[in-house]
């Protein structure tokens, strides 16, 4: 385990920490598309390929940067009523040749027709941050397994791993800002960022490990008048919840 030391704590500090973290995908991606261009001979139809997804890294950026600019204005975000199986989709489609590259077998398992009234782009990051890190807990190979289960007011979304598991000495400080579990050149702000989105929408994050791998869960308000009501979960066997500081 490692704390990164705490950077300023003044709000310009904290957003460049946060925009630097979370422009890493993207940069990563577009940065993988250009070392195939350049290293390898390949077909019409594998470079129409990359040049779908250099643009949708690029559109994910420009989106992270008005996201950002919006905050820093204090302007609140209008909620919209999303698909949830397109949501999903649209997330795994940003980790897909990553996990393709790793022999990572990606698994969707989304009911449909589910509407949640959420910021769209603010989820599909939160579902793009816990895919990434499964993805960092298996590089020789795996199974990600995304699903959703309906309720009458929620949404219960699971992002699940055949990794290793969560290391002990980590599991009480997993949603604390800059703890990392040894990741070179890792921040430590994705799950906290992460679970703060998830709270903003009035619901709640959790996580549960075993030998199996590692499950991140959480559940979402359907409306906006459905998070006035918290929809904490007592935690259970086997989940690791945040400790209140």
């Amino acid at each position: 385990m490692t704390i990164a030391p705490e950077r300023s704590g003044s709000i310009p500090a904290a957003i460049a920490v946060a925009i630097v973290h979370d422009l890493r995908n993207p940069l990563s991606a577009i940065h993988g598309c250009a070392e195939m261009l350049i290293d390898s001979r390949l077909s019409q139809p594998q470079v129409q390929r990359i040049a779908q997804n250099l643009h949708g890294a690029s559109v994910r950026m420009l989106e992270l940067l008005e996201e950002f600019l919006e905050r820093c204005r204090g302007t609140e975000k209008v909620r919209e009523s999303c698909d949830l199986r397109e949501l999903v989709t649209d997330a795994t489609d940003v980790i897909g040749h990553a996990a393709e590259v790793q022999s990572v077998r990606i698994l969707r398992d989304i009911p449909a027709e589910i509407q949640i009234v959420v910021d769209r782009l603010r989820v599909r990051r939160v579902l793009v941050n816990l895919m990434v890190n499964a993805l960092e807990a298996m590089l020789d190979g795996g199974t990600l397994h995304i699903s959703a289960v309906s309720e009458p007011n929620a949404v219960l979304i699971e992002v699940r791993d055949t990794g290793p598991g969560i290391a002990p000495e980590i599991q009480s400080l997993l949603f604390q800002p800059f703890v990392t579990a040894g990741k070179a050149g890792g921040i430590g702000l994705g799950l906290a960022t992460s679970r703060q989105a998830i709270l903003d929408h009035g619901g709640t994050m959790w996580a549960e490990s075993s030998e199996r791998g590692a499950c991140f869960v959480f559940r979402l308000p359907r409306t906006v008048a459905d998070a006035h009501c918290r929809l904490l979960t007592p935690p259970e066997q086997g989940r690791v919840e945040p400790v209140a500081r």
